[in-house]
């Protein structure tokens, strides 16, 4: 018979078993691989093989004490009761685990058999040739070699052939694509996180199809602004606001709070669901779901995967037309909520392809009241005098 249990640890399992780790200091394996639907064996090697070195030099060569968490189950310091131990250097990151195995999964692709075919083309064809001075265009001519340019100069700049970036009269003075170094500290609360995840998020709404989703954000001007901006992004009318914010001081459950309260004012619930990045300015978002005061129920919120703003991407593409008013650094300190108000108008004012050539302000004055926009002073502009620049 078959197994139903998953060995493949996504990101939303990686926030489960670190919140497991961190609250149930009694949880056995077998406990924690059924509520996670893995096998224990899975279990042990996602701990062991993606768990956090905090101190690289292993206390315990020197000490004759040895930890009973350390050779047996749990195998970290995760949910360690013991105030005064010295030695909690062995910590399971939900971020920091997800990154490496992410890390070790592409490099174990890299080096495919069709990998080194190619290899061996080019050092068999255009290799020799460029060594001559030859470009690799002429020498692609010349050897009939099926490869593109791009191909072939994206393997050199591996170092995987014989040629080198110093054969290539022009290649110098562009600059390699880096690999980026993440940050290694998780920057959200994990109990926030937990039962929030972009996976949660895709169960949700899939068992809920009439779902009103915002997508929230922030734009930054200049890095030392006080000052940045909020966006809120509807995702079925495509209509998008902007709120200004003190970057010393993010309220921004207050703000959607209040947004929510202005559609309700006016007979209609606007969102019910919201979608958030792991930027610090969203660490208490999840507090809109119950209102501390009165119990009453808002929304639900969502948190995507660290670096994947891929996951609202509508959101993200929306923030290209607002750069056509205010380009990327020019500060936000000096700007107004009235003028912040004007370019949005003009923005939700200008027909989308996507939309049928409508607007996202007729989309939503139909979904649902033209006033509630009037409220939030966004005002609908004739498409002669829309100005995106």
């Amino acid at each position: 018979m078959k197994s139903n249990l998953k060995s493949h640890f996504t990101y939303s399992d990686r926030v489960k078993l670190q919140y497991n780790l961190d609250n149930n200091f009694n949880l056995s394996a077998a406990s924690l691989a059924r509520v996670l639907n893995k096998s224990r064996s899975a279990i042990y090697y996602e701990i062991n093989t993606n768990v956090t070195i905090l101190n690289p030099r292993d206390k315990f060569n020197n000490s004759k004490y040895i930890c009973p968490r350390r050779i047996k189950f749990p195998f970290t310091c995760n949910g360690c009761v013991n105030s005064r131990c010295s030695h909690k250097d062995r910590i399971y990151i939900a971020d920091n685990a997800h990154f490496k195995a992410r890390k070790v999964l592409v490099n174990s692709r890299s080096d495919t058999a069709n990998s080194r075919r190619t290899i061996k083309l080019i050092n068999s064809t255009v290799s020799p040739l460029v060594l001559k001075g030859q470009s690799i265009y002429v020498a692609k001519l010349a050897t009939g070699c099926p490869l593109s340019e791009s191909t072939i100069r994206r393997y050199v700049d591996k170092g995987n052939v014989d040629i080198k970036r110093h054969n290539l009269p022009k290649a110098i003075r562009f600059k390699t694509k880096k690999e980026y170094n993440y940050p290694k500290a998780t920057r959200l609360d994990i109990n926030v996180i937990n039962g929030r995840t972009y996976e949660d998020y895709l169960d949700y709404v899939s068992s809920r199809p009439v779902s009103k989703v915002i997508q929230v954000d922030s734009i930054i001007g200049k890095r030392n602004d006080s000052k940045a901006i909020l966006t809120v992004y509807f995702v079925n009318s495509k209509l998008q606001l902007g709120f200004l914010y003190d970057r010393k001081h993010p309220n921004v459950p207050y703000i959607l709070k209040r947004l929510y309260k202005v559609g309700i004012y006016r007979g209609y619930e606007i969102f019910d669901v919201v979608l958030a990045d792991n930027g610090s300015e969203f660490k208490n978002l999840y507090k809109l779901e119950v209102d501390e005061e009165t119990g009453e129920f808002y929304c639900k919120t969502f948190y995507c995967d660290p670096y994947k703003s891929c996951q609202k991407a509508e959101c993200e593409r929306n923030h290209g037309l607002f750069r056509r008013f205010i380009p990327k650094g020019n500060s936000f300190n000096t700007l107004t909520q009235e003028r912040l108000d004007e370019i949005f108008s003009y923005i939700n004012s200008y027909p989308r392809h996507s939309l049928n050539g409508k607007t996202p302000y007729e989309l939503f004055s139909t979904e649902y009241n033209p006033i509630i926009l009037s409220d939030l002073n966004i005002h609908k502009i004739a498409i002669k005098d829309v100005r995106i620049k």
